[in-house]
């Protein structure tokens, strides 16, 4: 599974919100469901925030492919699939962290009732 997150997080960090732009930290949350998949997240820098979605034009389902087959991996070992998967990279270490949901389908939903919320809630805290 640790090779799976690998993947995924080298997959959004070629995605254009991030390879073309400069950040310190960001947080994808991928809704996944039977068939069908979507991400949104922000991107962080210093003070600013921007919101991104992790999409890598020329291959367009290479991070949900990644992101179906961690599901697999985690349903195969804990029983159950998730909902959400929240990913949150730091580019300085290549750090990564998940988290993931599985009762709750909008634990981490972005709407722009929340949008303001949401920003905060998924700002990555690496120590």
């Amino acid at each position: 599974m640790d090779e799976l997150i690998q993947d995924i997080g080298n997959l959004i960090l070629k995605s254009e919100d991030l390879a073309e732009s400069n950040w310190d930290f960001t947080s994808i949350v991928f809704d996944v469901s039977e068939g069908n998949i979507a991400n949104s997240g922000f991107k962080y820098q210093d003070k600013r925030v921007s919101p991104i979605i992790a999409d890598i034009e020329e291959n367009p389902l290479a991070i949900d492919n990644k992101v179906y087959a961690f599901q697999a991996a985690v349903e195969n070992k804990f029983g159950h699939k998730f909902k959400q998967l929240l990913i949150q990279i730091e580019k300085e270490t290549g750090r990564i962290k998940i988290d993931f949901e599985f009762d709750n389908a909008n634990r981490w939903t972005i709407v722009p009732s929340r949008l303001k919320e949401m920003r905060e809630e998924l700002r990555p805290k690496f120590d």
